[in-house]
């Protein structure tokens, strides 16, 4: 699938449901915003689950932003949030939302890298219920080997990856894709980049050593909601800083 195919999808959800398509535990089309945008306690479980922390001076990427659910929550905690999303339509309706996020870059990303974040330039990076939803694993291990370029020397990455097969096939029965042809239920649920893909969690390591990462952690293995945390080396086993950045 192409990635221009994938940024029409999305954008047809933001302007269907953004909300919906964001946190699918909303009530379709009838959003309930204070629950949607408390999004706090689940930045919380999943860092803690793998055992790291944003610092107030870090610079944290987010792969997949939508319309700044998570960005909120990050840009509280880190120094700056490059918020990279490969749908325009859900950019504008983030900046639209978080007008008071003085600290964040929305940036429109191509759905098959991260060329538009400079080398070795953030801390953190943070990825929670997008990468399931990449119609291709290869897409997602091209997104751990840009993560080798990206991160600082000791910065790391916590991906929620599908690790389950099973939830990546198409169950919507007839009467529901009525309703969706009707507008009284989501669309789209049969499509490849809703449907998305599992990852073997071997390929993701290979994947991530040849990267000059570690996978240090997983937890949630053999479900959609599978987290890993990837690190990059710290300087001292890099050789030390390059020369420029030495005195």
């Amino acid at each position: 699938m192409q990635p221009q195919e994938i940024r029409r999808f999305w954008n047809d959800r933001a302007r269907e449901d953004a909300f919906y398509f964001v946190d699918t535990r909303q009530p379709y089309r009838a959003t309930e915003p204070d629950r949607f945008w408390d999004a706090g306690g689940l930045v919380d479980y999943v860092l803690e689950g793998l055992g790291v922390a944003i610092a107030p001076t870090d610079a944290v990427l987010e792969i997949g932003c939508g319309i700044g659910r998570i960005t909120r929550v990050l840009a509280g905690r880190g120094a700056e949030v490059l918020a990279l999303d490969v749908s325009d339509e859900m950019l504008a309706r983030a900046a639209e939302y978080n007008p008071e996020l003085r600290r964040v870059r929305w940036i429109l990303g191509d759905g098959v890298s991260l060329s538009q974040i400079a080398d070795a330039s953030v801390d953190a990076c943070i990825s929670l219920v997008v990468l399931q939803h990449v119609p291709d694993p290869e897409v997602t291990f091209g997104y751990v080997r840009e993560l080798g370029r990206v991160l600082r020397p000791g910065g790391w990455a916590a991906l929620q990856v599908s690790n389950d097969p099973a939830i990546h096939v198409a169950r919507q029965r007839p009467a529901a894709r009525l309703l969706a042809a009707l507008g009284r239920a989501p669309r789209g649920q049969r499509h490849p980049a809703w449907l998305g893909s599992p990852v073997d969690l071997a390929e993701l390591r290979a994947t991530a050593t040849a990267s000059g990462l570690r996978l240090e952690r997983v937890w949630g293995e053999g479900s959609q909601y599978c987290q890993v945390l990837l690190r990059r080396a710290p300087w001292a086993e890099l050789g030390g800083p390059p020369a420029f950045g030495r005195t």
